[in-house]
This record gives structure tokens, sequence and C-alpha cells, in this order.
């Protein structure tokens, strides 16, 4: 069960709200279905007084640690309700957006580099290797990468470099950040850096994080209208079974200033590429 909440705050000040004194506040409740996604959608409208959390809660429950709404809610800490978060979805999204461009870009001499401290993409290594020879790794979980380099070695004739230091990221062209930055990467600034997450420190490239796609109309029509495509489609892949939606290509992307279609961000390497080739790199 998905459970979200929207806070509708009708509340007015001076003679406006004398109109109010007559209202009592209302909690609408919407179920909505679709495959193996069940919805409950709950309007709070708010014309005075406090927010009757206690009246919502009846109709959250367990659901109080995963809670859909908008950033714009404020969930009290004594309400015991926690905003829903998940990067999951988007993790997929960065990965697929990565084979989608070194696909698109048709040059095996790209120098590519997977960041991923506590290994959880190692399977993403096999398709990197595909269109890349060879595929930088920087990660603490060396010996989970180590052996996935040893079976690409053996099985694929395929070269896969782990290192735990930030050292072959210098002349990187495109690095895949699966987890945030929360520290420099060193790279030139013309690099491409793809991640599911906004970076925690500012890195010398842009780093594009923001994912965007075409969510499918039949979740489109169980979708609540206060809640954008990509949150709400993270909880459907993360909590409610809509694994399909993990295949899915971005339509846009951003790095929170500059948003890229997907040519856009194909031209974005192919520039890089063509700078490096002009400095002899």
């Amino acid at each position: 069960m998905i459970t979200a909440l929207n806070i509708e705050d009708y509340t007015r000040s001076g003679i406006y709200g004398l109109t109010n004194l007559f209202r009592h506040n209302r909690l609408r409740v919407e179920h909505l279905y679709c495959d193996t996604a069940a919805v409950k959608s709950l309007s709070y409208e708010h014309y005075r007084g406090k927010i009757g959390w206690a009246s919502i809660d009846r109709f959250v429950k367990s659901q109080r640690n995963r809670v859909l709404c908008s950033e714009k809610v404020e969930l009290p800490e004594e309400s015991g309700f926690t905003r829903y978060s998940s990067s999951a979805l988007s993790r997929r999204m960065c990965e697929n957006a990565s084979i989608a461009l070194l696909r698109a870009i048709k040059r095996r001499d790209v120098k590519v580099a997977l960041v991923d401290i506590s290994g959880d993409s190692v399977g993403l290594c096999e398709s990197l290797t595909e269109y890349a020879d060879p595929v930088y790794v920087v990660t603490k979980a060396a010996e989970l990468y180590i052996a996935q380099a040893e079976y690409l070695l053996s099985e694929k004739g395929a070269a896969l470099r782990v290192s735990r230091s930030a050292g072959c990221l210098k002349d990187a062209d495109l690095i895949i950040a699966v987890s945030p930055l929360d520290a420099g990467l060193g790279c030139a600034g013309n690099c491409v850096i793809l991640s599911a997450e906004k970076p925690i420190v500012r890195q010398s490239s842009p780093v594009i994080y923001d994912w965007f796609f075409e969510l499918p109309k039949k979740y489109q029509e169980i979708k609540p209208e206060y809640l954008s495509d990509m949150y709400f489609a993270s909880a459907l892949y993360d909590l409610a079974g809509a694994r399909e939606l993990g295949s899915e290509l971005f339509t846009r992307c951003g790095d929170g200033t500059v948003i890229h279609t997907r040519m856009s961000l194909t031209e974005l390497l192919s520039r890089r590429m063509e700078r490096r080739d002009k400095a002899g790199l």
C-alpha cells in the first residue's frame, strides 16, 4: 500500500477569515488501484485551528514512516510521520542513462569510471565493458569488484580496473556515481558526471542527477495530482512492485541549472571527447 498525503491550506487572516469560523477541517480519502499498486490518497482541508494529525493518523497507521507528500508539507516530529524518500529508481535511471550514452557515442576509447563506494552496482560493469575497455572502478568494496573483474576477464576478455583511490578520475570522460558525492572527485571541468542523487559537495564539473521520464498512462491514472511523476514512480518501483519502471530511459535530465535531452547529453560527451582528441590525451 502506498499512502499519500496533501494538506490544502484554506486559512485566511482578518476579515477574510470570518467565513472560516463556520467551516470545519475535513479529510477526504480516495483509494486507487493498478496492477500490484494500491494507493491511498489523503487530502486534508485546513480552514482554521491546528491540523488534526490524530485524525490523519487513523488512516495512515503503519505507513507513518513512508508517507508520500510534497516537500512543502511540514510533518511535525511529534506526529511520527516521515516523508518517503528513495533513490532506488533514480539509481536505475542513472545506470540506464550511462549505457544509452555510451551506445550513442560509439567510441570504445571513451574513459569510463564508476564510483560505487559500497558495491551496489557490480552488475552494471558487464554492460559498461561492452562499450568501453577498460572500465575503471573506485570503491571500498574492492573484493566484490575484484571478483567481477576476474569473471569479466575470463568470460568476456574485458578489463575492469579496481581502485580505492580517486586518482584514476582525473582524466575520465564519463563518471557514473551511484551514491551522493560527498567529496571532490578531482576530475576535469568538462567531464560528464551522472549520479542518482544531488551531490553533497560541489564538483569541478556539473553533476547530472535529476531524471525525468514519461510515466506510463496506467500509472498516470492513479497518481495523486499533488505528486510529481518521478517521485510517485519511485514509490511504485520501490514499494508497489512496479519493477518494469526500472527499464525506463530518461526523456530529460538536469544538473539543477541546465536541462538536457538525450541528444544534448550525447553532444556534451562528444564535445568532451573532441577536446581530449585535440589535446592529444
